[in-house]
C-alpha cells in the first residue's frame, strides 16, 4: 500500500499559469499612454530624461543590490522598471538629472531589496523614494516647468515663451485658497485630459483611467480598491467644502487609486480588508491636502495604509474550506 504523506510548503497554495514578467509588462502597457503624453506636454527634455533616468536607476540599482549579496538576478521579471516608470511619472518635470537617480536608488535598496526583494516588501518601492525626495527636497519636488500655452495659475499666460515655472492646480489652492484656483476655464475639463501642470504622468486623469481599464480587462488589477480609494478621498472633499471631481481629477489620485494602491505585495489579501484599505488611503489623502502643509497627500495617504496591511489581515482572516449556507 502507498503511504500517505502529508506535505507541508510555504505559499502560495494555488498555482497559476500567469507569470511575474507578464503582469509587470501589462502595467507597463498600461502607463505608456499617460508617459507618452507627459513627454508630449512637457517636451522630452523636461520629462523624458526624467523617466529613463528613473527607470534605469531603479533596474540598475537592483542589479548592483543582487551582485553584491551573490542572489539571483532579478531585473527580468520587469518589477523594477515599473518601479521606475511609477517613480519617474510622480516627479516634477524639469528636475535635476539626480533626483530621479537619489529616488530610485532609495525605491530599490530600502523600499524593496532591504525587504528580501518582491513579494516581501511591506510598503510600495516607488512612494517609499518619492517619500524621500518630498521630505528632502521640497522645493524641488514643488517646482513645475511647464509651456506656457498649457500654464496654470492664478492667472494665465497669453504669450508663448520657451518654459515658465506655474502652480499646480493643488497648490495654487494650498497657497491662495480653494476659491482661487476656479479662476482658471473648464477646470475639471483640463484636469481629465491633462492640460495642466503636474507630475510627468499625472496630470490626465483620462489617459490614467484607460490604462487601468486594460489591466481590468487582462485581469491584472481589481476594482475594489480604486473604488473604495475614491470614496475617502470624495468623503473627506465634501466634509471640506470642495468639489469631489476635483480632488478625483487633481494630482496623483488617480494614479495611486489605480497603479500603486493596487501593488500584490502591500495591499490586503481579504475583501473587507482591501475596502478598509483603499477607503482609509483615500481619506488620509484628502486630509492631508485639506488640513496637511503639503498639497498632495496621496504618497503618505497609501504609505499609511501599507503600515496597516498586517494588522488588516489579521484582524479580517479568509478561512479556506468554509461555505455559508
Amino acid at each position: 500500500m502507498k503511504e500517505s504523506r502529508f506535505i507541508i510548503a510555504p505559499p502560495p497554495h494555488m498555482k497559476s499559469t500567469t507569470t511575474v514578467p507578464w503582469i509587470m509588462r501589462q502595467v507597463v502597457f498600461a502607463l505608456l499612454p499617460a508617459a507618452i503624453w507627459g513627454v508630449v506636454f512637457f517636451g522630452v527634455r523636461w520629462a523624458l530624461l526624467p523617466l529613463l533616468l528613473s527607470v534605469l536607476s531603479c533596474v540598475g540599482f537592483e542589479a548592483l543590490d543582487c551582485l553584491l549579496f551573490r542572489r539571483p538576478l532579478t531585473i527580468g521579471d520587469w518589477s523594477a522598471v515599473v518601479t521606475g516608470m511609477l517613480l519617474g511619472l510622480s516627479l516634477p518635470p524639469g528636475c535635476p538629472f539626480w533626483i530621479p537617480i537619489i529616488g530610485g536608488g532609495v525605491a530599490i535598496l530600502l523600499g524593496k531589496q532591504m525587504f528580501g526583494g518582491l513579494g516581501q516588501n511591506i510598503f510600495n518601492p516607488a512612494l517609499v523614494g518619492r517619500a524621500v525626495l518630498l521630505i528632502s527636497w521640497p522645493k524641488i519636488m514643488a517646482t513645475w516647468h511647464v509651456r506656457s500655452p498649457f500654464a496654470l495659475g492664478v492667472t494665465t499666460y497669453p504669450t508663448p515663451v520657451d518654459v515658465v515655472t506655474s502652480a499646480t492646480p493643488l497648490g495654487i489652492v494650498k497657497a491662495y485658497g480653494y476659491t482661487a484656483v476656479w479662476e482658471t476655464p473648464n477646470l475639471l475639463f483640463r484636469l481629465f485630459v491633462g492640460l495642466v501642470p503636474g507630475c510627468i504622468g499625472e496630470i490626465s486623469a483620462l489617459l490614467l483611467l484607460l490604462g487601468f481599464v486594460y489591466l481590468l480587462a487582462r485581469g491584472v488589477v481589481q476594482w475594489d480598491i480604486p473604488l473604495s480609494y475614491a470614496l475617502g478621498l470624495v468623503a473627506i472633499a465634501l466634509a471640506a467644502g470642495q468639489n469631489p471631481l476635483f480632488h478625483l481629477f487633481a494630482g496623483g489620485a488617480i494614479m495611486g487609486a489605480c497603479f500603486m494602491a493596487t501593488d500584490y505585495t502591500t495591499s490586503p489579501m481579504t475583501p473587507k480588508g482591501r475596502v478598509i484599505f483603499g477607503f482609509g488611503a483615500g481619506a488620509l489623502t484628502g486630509i492631508i491636502r485639506w488640513l496637511g502643509g503639503y498639497p498632495e497627500g496621496v504618497t503618505f495617504g497609501i504609505l499609511t495604509m501599507n503600515a496597516l496591511v498586517p494588522l488588516l489581515d489579521r484582524m479580517l482572516p479568509r478561512r479556506f474550506g468554509v461555505k455559508k449556507v
